[in-house]
């Protein structure tokens, strides 16, 4: 459905699952993409409210680093410079072994919203 780009079905789609297995070993992936899901919309209030509730039930998780990425790009686009720049120093500290391709977008996302 995301690749169809078919946005409220998989918002549907994921809720559902997670009302349904909120522990399964695929809920953090269900959680992220949830996100996704609403941000790929623009809904960025309900995207930062799910990707929050996603780090903090999986900090440590494989997500976590992705989750933070796309948190802080939901706060940024709600003018929210604060939360967005401590969202990218946190990924910084706890995940200094994360991808270059979230790296770069987080250095890339800090610079354009001018986090110091």
């Amino acid at each position: 459905m995301m690749q169809k780009a078919s946005y409220a079905e998989a918002t549907a789609a994921f809720s559902d699952f997670l009302q349904r297995n909120p522990n399964d070993s695929l809920a953090d992936n269900a959680r992220y993409w949830l996100g996704e899901s609403y941000y790929a919309r623009s809904d960025y209030p309900r995207a930062a409210e799910t990707f929050l509730d996603a780090y903090e039930k999986n900090k440590t998780g494989p997500k976590a680093p992705d989750t933070l990425l796309k948190l802080g790009m939901a706060l940024g686009k709600l003018d929210k410079k604060k939360e967005a720049c401590a969202s990218f120093r946190e990924l910084s500290r706890s995940f200094p072994n994360a991808t270059a391709q979230i790296k770069d977008k987080a250095a890339q996302e800090s610079q354009r919203i001018g986090c110091s």
